[in-house]
């Protein structure tokens, strides 16, 4: 059996998120789609003293109906040294700082033109500070002979020849596993069921950009980060 993920690029995703990269034996960024205002492409959370705090990557306005892949990152703002700041402000205390912190610093000090070069590049570091290696690509550097987004999951499952489709619990809305069983595809949906563990301050968020486990755990963070049940049809 060989299994597919296939999401957006975000910002510093969520554990959920390598997660799904982690369990599957190919891994797509759905970078073709429609941008979304208000979403995860450019934003995340991180731990604070008091509960948790937004950084978000400005966006350039007039790109809002773009793709995106063709989303371009605003140079209006000196957002990356307000992200740093606030990374250090919030984690200097952390245990594994002076690991992850270089890796933000490295991507972010002198970032790209376009939004998803800068959050798909900081992903792949993360995920391979976790271990986490499964070979990746980009939906748009795939030929689309669909617009269904059903039937493009088939396209791009044949792609790379996967017969199991690992994905999150909202796609239930429009997925029907009876037509992707047609298409010789089976339909596993995430159930992730989210980890506690110390972080900086007291308490605990549920939920941050996976950045706070990494911070607090490092090598121990994809033990972590596993801990959740696998489904079947992905276990080894």
């Amino acid at each position: 059996m060989t299994s597919l993920a296939i999401m957006q690029p975000v910002y510093l995703p969520w554990l959920g998120y390598f997660e799904q990269m982690a369990l599957c034996d190919h891994f797509i960024f759905l970078d073709n789609v429609q941008y979304t205002k208000q979403d995860w492409r450019n934003r995340n959370r991180i731990r604070t003293k008091k509960d948790w705090c937004w950084l978000t990557i400005p966006v350039r306005k007039d790109g809002l109906k773009s793709r995106l892949c063709d989303m371009q990152i605003s140079t209006h703002k000196n957002w990356t040294r307000a992200h740093l700041l606030s990374i250090r402000q919030n984690y200097a205390h952390a245990p594994y700082f002076d690991d992850i912190f270089p890796l933000m610093e490295s991507a972010l000090i002198t970032p790209p033109v376009l939004l998803t070069d800068l959050t798909i590049k900081l992903t792949l570091a993360l995920a391979k500070y976790l271990g986490v290696e499964a070979p990746n690509i980009r939906a748009s550097t795939i030929p689309a002979n669909t617009q269904d987004p059903v039937q493009r999951i088939i396209e791009l499952s044949e792609h790379v020849g996967a017969d199991v489709f690992y994905t999150g619990p909202a796609a239930k809305a429009y997925l029907d596993p009876a037509i992707l069983a047609k298409a010789g595809l089976e339909l596993v949906f995430q159930d992730y069921q989210h980890p506690q563990y110390t972080q900086v301050y007291p308490g605990f968020q549920s939920h941050m950009a996976t950045i706070d486990l990494l911070m607090n755990h490092g090598p121990q963070a994809r033990e972590i980060l596993l801990s959740s049940p696998t489904p079947k049809a992905l276990a080894p």
